[in-house]
């Protein structure tokens, strides 16, 4: 073999020998920024979001305009699985601690309501995973009025929150006391209702 060709074997074989550790030291600088990025997202995910906060107050409002539509008997029972909801929601979450509590505290007390009052005369309904049991028909005002309490204190929970969490907790707070107006109009005794609508409109017209 000639100097020359042995000089150049000799030269292709240090260069590839230094092939992986380059490729290794890339790699492992890559790895790195990957890993960074990682630990972002999970920090994030754990935080105050419009998205999570969105998500609760219509899982709230519209699970709450559901339940008004049902009978008097299984309003309560249907609000303890919108509750129930909201509040899983907001599960694992340490940012949101005192929201999940407040929630989850509703669901429990309206859970304890309807089991003290439960009519077993009629039937269970369903609505996909969900089950409504009913209250008796007697006991319909009684019942109204617990769970107006019970979402009462969850609102005084969420709007006595620190200041860093007022403006997410605010909009929860809102979407519970919606919940509370729509049960306390069931409150009132129909004459009542009439009465109210008639003044209302009569109050539109002259303005």
């Amino acid at each position: 073999m000639s100097v020359l060709k042995t000089i150049t074997l000799a030269a292709t074989l240090m260069t590839l020998a230094q092939l992986p550790s380059m490729s290794l030291a890339y790699g492992g600088g890559e790895g790195g920024g990957g890993g960074g990025d990682s630990s972002a997202g999970g920090s994030s995910s754990q935080g105050l979001s419009n998205a999570t906060t969105r998500s609760v107050v219509n899982i709230i409002s519209r699970g709450g305009s559901r339940c008004g539509k049902l009978p008097p008997a299984y309003k309560c029972d249907c609000f303890r699985w919108v509750y129930k909801r909201a509040a899983d929601k907001l599960a694992g979450n340490p940012t949101y601690s005192e929201a999940y509590q407040a929630l989850e505290r509703v669901e429990r007390s309206l859970e304890a309501v309807v089991q003290q009052n439960r009519d077993t005369t009629q039937p269970i309904r369903r609505r996909a995973l969900e089950t409504y049991t009913p209250v008796k028909p007697a006991s319909v005002p009684k019942v109204n009025r617990a769970t107006v309490q019970a979402m009462d204190r969850a609102q005084t929970v969420l709007l006595r929150s620190p200041d860093n969490k007022q403006e997410h907790y605010a909009r929860i707070a809102q979407a519970v006391n919606s919940n509370k107006v729509l049960l306390r109009s069931a409150l009132l005794p129909g004459g009542m209702i009439r009465l109210a609508n008639k003044l209302f409109t009569s109050l539109l017209r002259q303005s």
